[in-house]
């Protein structure tokens, strides 16, 4: 097929030197096309310039946004960890007095009952808090005050006392940190690491019962030293043949592992 030219002549004003040059259809059709696609390109440029300033228009207001949010956040992440700490003082205030949050009357008289003097005592002595009247000896105070009778952290039991799988304690699955509280007063006779069972404290209660807490996260008590009921001895952890944050709790009687749960209702 022949091409089209078109024919374009530049002449001067006295005619002479007249210049002529011959353009191919092609070539208008090509500029055309060129045209449109850059009238394209720039509206589409345009256009995007237009979102671009609006942003960089809104940015300080999203950087301040941002900053008040932080602070907003700063301040429920202080507020948790009051809740929180209150919620561990809370626990632990229940275990030492042996009280808990309950509706249930028969729940609370059993407790009433199982924390009830098994005999009258000879020798009394008055002791009065806050116009609150109680009677007790000093040596039935001594012998309650060792028995290893509240739980040793605020926590939920993951697996019982079992002689035929030879888990001769009692695990509470409790968040990595938790403290572990001596269950009875008495003397520190093992701190230290025990093998599968990580970091231990054996507590003597010079009564013939001792406690014993593993896989404590790190131990808050030496070798010899006196401990008081319900006083922090470590924290919750992972160490030795742990899967997960937990507290293995053990109580013994003249050499033999009983099962806990005959001291405290969990």
């Amino acid at each position: 097929m022949k091409r089209k030219y078109y024919t374009v002549q530049i002449i001067p004003e006295d005619s002479k030197g007249i210049k002529q040059y011959k353009i191919s259809t092609v070539w208008f059709t090509t500029a055309k096309i060129a045209l449109v696609v850059f009238i394209i390109v720039s509206a589409a440029f345009i256009f995007n310039l237009g979102k671009i300033n609006k942003i960089v228009a809104s940015y300080e207001k999203m950087r301040v946004m941002n900053a008040q949010l932080v602070k907003k956040d700063n301040n429920y992440e202080e507020m948790f960890s009051r809740l929180d700490s209150l919620w561990v003082l809370e626990n632990r205030l229940q275990n030492i007095l042996g009280t808990f949050v309950e509706n249930d009357s028969a729940k609370i008289n059993s407790i009433i009952d199982r924390n009830r003097f098994v005999h009258t005592p000879n020798e009394k002595i008055n002791v009065d808090y806050d116009n609150i009247h109680s009677w007790e000896s000093g040596d039935e105070k001594i012998r309650l005050d060792r028995i290893p009778s509240i739980l040793p952290v605020a926590g939920l039991e993951s697996k019982k006392f079992d002689e035929e799988e030879d888990h001769l304690g009692v695990d509470f699955s409790a968040a990595a940190g938790s403290p572990v509280f001596a269950t009875g007063s008495g003397v520190v006779e093992f701190a230290g690491q025990m093998g599968e069972l990580g970091n231990t404290v054996v507590v003597d209660h010079q009564n013939g019962y001792k406690s014993s807490y593993s896989h404590l996260k790190d131990i808050r008590v030496r070798k010899g030293r006196s401990v008081s009921k319900g006083g922090i001895i470590g924290t919750v952890g992972v160490t030795g043949n742990s899967s997960g944050a937990h507290l293995h709790y053990e109580i013994m009687k003249d050499g033999k592992r009983i099962n806990p749960e005959i001291f405290t209702h969990y």
